[in-house]
């Protein structure tokens, strides 16, 4: 079975985005939920081992952005994954986000 962290960069200040709230679905059911520390990270989703499955990692930015008085296009980013049957590795998935944009990358 397979482990699951994130953490939120703020490319738009160059800062870890504390104070974020992230949950995690698999297949349309909330799994897990969690808030990004002051390093801008969650080390494990409140969540024991991923089995096998469709997976869906969410960010609530616009919430976060709003909290600081700006505006954001983005109420949220997520990122869609696949657990296959025979993973059974660690998956680092952060975000870097901005006001006008997100993106990802698998991380280590």
């Amino acid at each position: 079975m397979s482990t699951l962290s994130t953490h939120i960069l703020d490319i738009s200040t160059g800062l870890p985005a504390e104070g974020v709230r992230v949950a995690l679905e698999r297949e349309g059911e909330q799994i897990a939920h969690g808030v990004t520390d002051e390093k801008g990270r969650i080390g494990e989703l409140g969540v024991g081992p991923l089995a096998a499955g469709s997976y869906r990692l969410i960010a609530l930015i616009g919430e976060w952005f709003g909290a600081s008085g700006r505006e954001t296009l983005y109420p949220c980013a997520q990122i869609d994954f696949v657990i296959r049957e025979a993973a059974d590795e660690h998956y680092h998935l952060p975000f870097l986000i901005a006001p006008g944009g997100w993106s990802t990358y698998r991380g280590s």
